[in-house]
């Protein structure tokens, strides 16, 4: 087989990616990116659109057609100079899309038995596949000369190669898998190929109740990076209780905002840290020294405004390093586990925000559209919340895995509560074990 059995072997999850960080959008200067506002930021290139496209019932056949390439010195679709047209069984596919949508292989809906042979971690032989191709034009940045591309959600696994040379591969299908490819881009024209399987090892955790589509579902981009500059962060809020809220107090005495910081090199990196209100004023700042490896940065709000699904208040915090810029919303917030005894003397555990219990009146939730299946826009998902939100909803659940991550911003500027799942959902071992199990 031309490519390496990564969809079946246990050790190979992804190859060639970056580890995982916080989802942020970069610019060179702070702005706005939150939701579908990330295109504004100009470290940001979007590459949906139309791509050229073959589907192929068995990845035996496309493996045929590679073989068949190679014996006659021709370029495989994964090499520069391919001819991705009609006459080459090519047509045109938007991106993100899925192939069931496209007239070719079939809609299938199972929830609790696998739609394959139980066989693991081995798939069908006879695996459908798809191969995507692209050319994009690409401008380095002398400031930002760094880039990482970027698929934030392909059913079940796939393959990347640019200008020819091979970058990757990564499974989970609704996980955010990164590469660096500033080694590999050329100024001017860019060719990417990508090829998507229907199944793979990871396919059997991946058998949520669902209709099963495939192909590259969500966002592709490329991000512009300086050769230093944060590669991961973590934020986290400490209030201080002088004396218990009231229970209609929307406000704290004070908190403490701590931002938590990793960079990609291990040269110091200078770290600014702001934090804006609502209405965009500085509240609180910390210009610090240049760090290595991990910087912590405290930033002091006096009489914050509490986050709560009914006061969704959010602060703006700005990270900025030499050449970048990382805006990210911000809930001051609680939330904690505690024993309560109710009246009748029985202990039990409730959640509380911010010191007081709440009851989660939520609903699962998942991407999933008659037309464009779990292909949803911003426009889809904002339909969704504010029915959501009209009918006194204030928690979601995302039924059966994470959403794509630009839409968590949504959530707490519309105030939810958020039980975030993982893409794990594997029905279909425990009803081999035991066939009179519902579970």
């Amino acid at each position: 087989m031309f490519i390496p059995r990564y969809f079946e072997n246990l050790t190979n999850l992804h190859a060639g990616t970056q580890p995982e960080r916080a989802y942020y959008v970069p610019a060179s200067q702070p702005t706005d990116t939150v939701g579908e506002r990330r295109t504004a930021s100009n470290r940001f290139q979007l590459l949906n659109g139309d791509w050229d496209f073959r589907y192929y019932p068995s990845l035996w056949d496309l493996d045929a057609d590679v073989h068949r390439a190679q014996a006659a010195h021709e370029p495989a679709f994964f090499e520069q100079g391919f001819d991705a047209s009609p006459a080459e069984g090519y047509t045109t596919t938007p991106v993100p899309g899925v192939w069931q949508n496209l007239g070719v292989d079939g809609h299938q809906y199972t929830n609790i038995n696998y739609p394959f042979p139980l066989d693991p971690p081995h798939v069908p032989e006879n695996n459908p596949c798809a191969v995507y191709v692209r050319d994009f034009d690409y401008a380095p940045d002398p400031i930002a000369p760094r880039a990482f591309l970027n698929f934030e959600g392909v059913d079940s696994c796939f393959y990347v190669w640019l200008n020819g040379a091979f970058v990757g591969y990564s499974q989970v299908s609704h996980a955010v898998s990164e590469f660096e490819v500033t080694d590999l881009l050329e100024p001017g024209v860019n060719t990417l190929a990508v090829l998507v399987l229907k199944w793979c090892d990871g396919s059997y955790l991946e058998d949520q109740d669902k209709f099963r589509m495939s192909g590259i579902f969500r966002d592709v981009y490329l991000l512009a990076r300086p050769e230093r500059a944060i590669r991961d962060f973590f934020v986290r809020t400490v209030i201080d209780w002088t004396e218990p809220p009231a229970a209609d107090s929307a406000t704290a005495d004070s908190a403490d905002v701590i931002v938590d910081c990793s960079f990609f090199e291990d040269a110091a990196v200078p770290v600014t840290a702001t934090v804006l209100d609502a209405n965009g004023s500085i509240i609180a700042s910390a210009i610090a020294t240049p760090c290595d490896h991990a910087a912590t940065r405290t930033l002091h709000i006096d009489n914050p405004q509490l986050w709560t699904a009914e006061t969704p208040y959010l602060y703006t915090l700005i990270l900025e390093t030499p050449g970048e810029a990382i805006t990210q919303l911000v809930g001051v917030r609680e939330i904690r586990k505690v024993a309560h005894t109710n009246e009748y003397g029985n202990a039990h555990e409730v959640v509380e925000v911010n010191r007081h219990p709440i009851k989660l009146h939520g609903v699962n939730r998942h991407d999933s559209d008659p037309v464009t299946g779990p292909v949803i826009s911003q426009a889809q998902i904002m339909t969704d919340l504010t029915l959501m939100k009209q009918h006194n909803v204030n928690a979601i659940r995302t039924s059966h895995y994470p959403n794509a991550p630009q839409f968590y911003d949504l959530y707490d500027m519309l105030g939810f509560y958020v039980i975030g799942e993982a893409d794990n959902e594997s029905h279909g071992t425990v009803q081999r074990i035991d066939p009179n199990t519902d579970e």
